[in-house]
Protein backbone atom coordinates (compact mmCIF):
# COMPACT_ATOMS: atom_id res chain seq x y z
CA UNK A 1 0.00 0.00 0.00
CA UNK A 2 2.42 2.23 1.03
CA UNK A 3 4.49 1.30 -2.63
CA UNK A 4 1.53 2.40 -4.59
CA UNK A 5 0.76 5.60 -2.51
CA UNK A 6 4.90 6.65 -3.58
CA UNK A 7 4.20 5.77 -7.32
CA UNK A 8 1.43 7.89 -7.21
CA UNK A 9 2.83 10.81 -5.85
CA UNK A 10 5.49 10.42 -7.85
CA UNK A 11 3.40 10.24 -10.81
CA UNK A 12 1.98 13.20 -9.94
CA UNK A 13 5.29 14.95 -9.17
CA UNK A 14 6.48 13.97 -12.97
CA UNK A 15 3.32 14.93 -14.72
CA UNK A 16 3.30 18.23 -12.93
CA UNK A 17 6.67 19.46 -13.33
CA UNK A 18 6.19 20.90 -16.89
CA UNK A 19 3.51 23.20 -15.46
CA UNK A 20 6.02 24.37 -12.58
CA UNK A 21 8.50 24.60 -14.79
CA UNK A 22 6.24 26.85 -17.25
CA UNK A 23 4.62 29.27 -14.47
CA UNK A 24 8.10 30.33 -13.31
CA UNK A 25 9.32 30.99 -17.19
CA UNK A 26 5.82 32.96 -17.77
CA UNK A 27 6.70 34.60 -14.07
CA UNK A 28 9.62 36.35 -15.25
CA UNK A 29 9.75 40.07 -16.84
CA UNK A 30 11.03 41.50 -19.97
CA UNK A 31 12.94 43.84 -18.14
CA UNK A 32 13.28 46.36 -20.70
CA UNK A 33 9.74 46.22 -21.85
CA UNK A 34 8.94 47.21 -17.96
CA UNK A 35 11.78 50.12 -18.46
CA UNK A 36 9.81 51.57 -21.72
CA UNK A 37 6.75 51.42 -19.71
CA UNK A 38 7.89 53.34 -16.71
CA UNK A 39 9.64 55.74 -19.08
CA UNK A 40 6.22 56.41 -21.33
CA UNK A 41 4.27 56.55 -18.30
CA UNK A 42 6.77 58.87 -16.93
CA UNK A 43 6.57 61.35 -20.24
CA UNK A 44 2.54 61.02 -19.30
CA UNK A 45 3.38 62.92 -15.49
CA UNK A 46 5.57 65.82 -17.56
CA UNK A 47 4.90 69.68 -18.23
CA UNK A 48 7.58 70.99 -20.50
CA UNK A 49 7.89 74.50 -20.64
CA UNK A 50 6.12 76.95 -23.38
CA UNK A 51 7.71 77.38 -26.37
CA UNK A 52 7.95 74.15 -27.32
CA UNK A 53 7.14 72.93 -31.13
CA UNK A 54 3.08 72.45 -30.46
CA UNK A 55 3.18 69.64 -32.72
CA UNK A 56 2.01 67.09 -30.62
CA UNK A 57 5.13 64.72 -31.19
CA UNK A 58 6.98 64.16 -28.03
CA UNK A 59 10.75 63.27 -29.22
CA UNK A 60 12.50 60.50 -27.38
CA UNK A 61 15.87 60.09 -28.25
CA UNK A 62 17.66 56.28 -27.23
CA UNK A 63 20.55 54.02 -28.26
CA UNK A 64 19.06 52.34 -30.77
CA UNK A 65 21.57 49.00 -30.11
CA UNK A 66 20.48 48.60 -26.36
CA UNK A 67 18.09 46.47 -25.75
CA UNK A 68 15.83 49.54 -23.91
CA UNK A 69 16.66 51.35 -26.76
CA UNK A 70 14.69 47.98 -28.55
CA UNK A 71 11.76 48.15 -26.81
CA UNK A 72 11.07 51.95 -26.81
CA UNK A 73 11.27 51.75 -30.83
CA UNK A 74 8.45 49.55 -30.38
CA UNK A 75 6.30 52.49 -28.82
CA UNK A 76 7.29 54.36 -31.73
CA UNK A 77 3.79 56.32 -33.31
CA UNK A 78 2.23 55.52 -29.96
CA UNK A 79 0.08 57.94 -28.40
CA UNK A 80 0.60 59.34 -24.68
CA UNK A 81 -1.92 61.23 -23.93
CA UNK A 82 -2.14 63.91 -26.35
CA UNK A 83 1.45 63.33 -27.91
CA UNK A 84 2.63 61.03 -30.59
CA UNK A 85 5.92 59.54 -29.80
CA UNK A 86 8.70 59.46 -32.08
CA UNK A 87 11.47 57.61 -30.93
CA UNK A 88 15.43 58.10 -32.61
CA UNK A 89 18.61 57.68 -32.43
CA UNK A 90 20.49 59.84 -29.92
CA UNK A 91 22.93 62.88 -31.36
CA UNK A 92 26.43 61.40 -32.09
CA UNK A 93 27.51 64.65 -33.45
CA UNK A 94 28.14 67.71 -31.12
CA UNK A 95 24.66 68.89 -31.80
CA UNK A 96 22.08 68.60 -29.18
CA UNK A 97 18.85 67.78 -31.38
CA UNK A 98 15.42 68.49 -30.60
CA UNK A 99 15.27 65.34 -27.80
CA UNK A 100 12.61 66.34 -25.59
CA UNK A 101 13.19 63.15 -23.62
CA UNK A 102 16.84 61.46 -23.78
CA UNK A 103 17.19 57.79 -22.15
CA UNK A 104 21.15 56.40 -21.04
CA UNK A 105 21.35 53.24 -20.69
CA UNK A 106 24.69 51.63 -19.88
CA UNK A 107 25.91 51.06 -23.37
CA UNK A 108 25.03 54.34 -24.09
CA UNK A 109 28.17 56.21 -25.40
CA UNK A 110 28.94 59.73 -23.62
CA UNK A 111 29.35 61.18 -27.11
CA UNK A 112 29.92 65.06 -27.55
CA UNK A 113 26.56 65.50 -27.86
CA UNK A 114 25.70 63.49 -24.57
CA UNK A 115 28.29 65.45 -22.75
CA UNK A 116 26.72 68.25 -23.77
CA UNK A 117 23.05 67.41 -23.19
CA UNK A 118 24.11 66.42 -19.87
CA UNK A 119 26.09 69.85 -19.16
CA UNK A 120 22.90 71.74 -20.61
CA UNK A 121 19.93 73.59 -19.38
CA UNK A 122 18.03 72.23 -22.55
CA UNK A 123 14.43 71.38 -21.02
CA UNK A 124 15.23 68.05 -21.92
CA UNK A 125 13.92 64.91 -19.63
CA UNK A 126 17.00 62.63 -18.72
CA UNK A 127 16.04 59.08 -18.03
CA UNK A 128 19.27 57.16 -16.70
CA UNK A 129 19.72 53.75 -15.58
CA UNK A 130 21.53 53.82 -12.00
CA UNK A 131 25.39 54.65 -12.62
CA UNK A 132 25.32 55.81 -16.19
CA UNK A 133 25.48 59.69 -15.51
CA UNK A 134 26.52 61.11 -12.88
CA UNK A 135 25.04 64.09 -13.14
CA UNK A 136 22.20 65.78 -15.67
CA UNK A 137 19.67 63.33 -14.76
CA UNK A 138 16.22 63.90 -14.13
CA UNK A 139 15.17 60.55 -13.57
CA UNK A 140 17.24 57.16 -13.21
CA UNK A 141 16.08 54.27 -12.77
CA UNK A 142 17.17 51.99 -10.39
CA UNK A 143 16.61 47.83 -9.75
CA UNK A 144 16.75 46.30 -6.74
CA UNK A 145 16.87 42.78 -6.64
CA UNK A 146 13.75 41.72 -8.74
CA UNK A 147 11.59 45.36 -8.75
CA UNK A 148 12.53 48.67 -11.06
CA UNK A 149 12.44 51.35 -8.88
CA UNK A 150 13.12 55.64 -9.65
CA UNK A 151 14.86 58.33 -8.13
CA UNK A 152 13.87 61.92 -8.98
CA UNK A 153 16.78 64.81 -9.12
CA UNK A 154 14.00 67.91 -8.75
CA UNK A 155 16.82 70.25 -8.84
CA UNK A 156 18.10 69.14 -12.47
CA UNK A 157 14.48 69.13 -13.55
CA UNK A 158 13.95 72.86 -12.01
CA UNK A 159 17.31 74.22 -14.03
CA UNK A 160 15.71 72.19 -17.22
CA UNK A 161 12.42 74.06 -16.36
CA UNK A 162 10.57 70.71 -16.26
CA UNK A 163 8.00 70.04 -13.50
CA UNK A 164 7.10 66.97 -13.24
CA UNK A 165 3.89 65.46 -11.55
CA UNK A 166 3.26 65.61 -7.51
CA UNK A 167 1.51 61.73 -8.03
CA UNK A 168 5.03 60.86 -9.96
CA UNK A 169 7.32 62.01 -7.15
CA UNK A 170 5.37 60.03 -4.76
CA UNK A 171 5.97 57.02 -6.45
CA UNK A 172 9.63 57.46 -6.72
CA UNK A 173 12.32 56.11 -4.43
CA UNK A 174 14.23 58.81 -3.56
CA UNK A 175 13.65 62.79 -4.37
CA UNK A 176 16.29 64.30 -4.59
Amino acid sequence: MDRVRIQIIAASLIFASPVIVQTSVDAQVDLPALEAAYIFNFAQFTDWPAGRPVDNVLSICVDPESPLGQALARLDGKHGGKQAWRVRPLPRGEKVGDCQLAVLTASTALSAAVKALLASDAPVVIVSEADTADQGWVIRLVREGDHLKFDINVTEASRRRITLSSKLMRLARTVL
